[in-house]
């Protein structure tokens, strides 16, 4: 998370090779330990994360690399603790673009920024995943 955060901040792209770096160790994790239905809990997770950030992909809110890291972090994470992720990390990436907006209105540029939304996702994974975060979702 913290590579892909790092060339989204950088470059505003994340590379292929790390997403699906990411999405085999996640799968594979998930599988070590506890098997099948290890996998197929990450499997949903990756599916579920995809499936929800494809309309604001098409909507042109979200680029490609910002859904597949999502995906990435329901293959390790599974369903519920992505939904989690995701509804704290829009919130986070709403901060993080009222922060640019307020320093574009005082230093205007001819274009408008591009938020690297792999940095408040990271920042709400490790949150989540740490127990830091709030527990918005009741776990079954």
């Amino acid at each position: 998370m913290a590579a892909a955060a790092a060339f989204d901040w950088r470059v505003q792209r994340i590379p292929n090779t790390l997403i699906l770096v990411g999405l085999v160790l996640g799968l594979g994790a998930q599988l070590v330990a506890a098997g099948a239905p290890g996998l197929a809990r990450g499997g949903i997770g990756a599916g579920a994360a995809i499936g929800l950030l494809l309309a604001p992909f098409a909507l042109r809110s979200l680029g490609g690399g910002d859904v597949k890291l999502a995906g990435v972090v329901g293959a390790w994470t599974g369903l519920w603790v992505v939904l989690e992720v995701l509804l704290l990390g829009a919130l986070l990436t709403g901060a993080m673009s009222a922060l640019y907006w307020l320093f574009q209105y005082y230093r205007p540029t001819e274009t408008a920024p591009r938020i690297p939304v792999a940095v408040p996702l990271c920042v709400a994974t490790i949150l989540v995943t740490g127990g830091l975060g709030p527990a918005f979702l009741p776990v079954p």
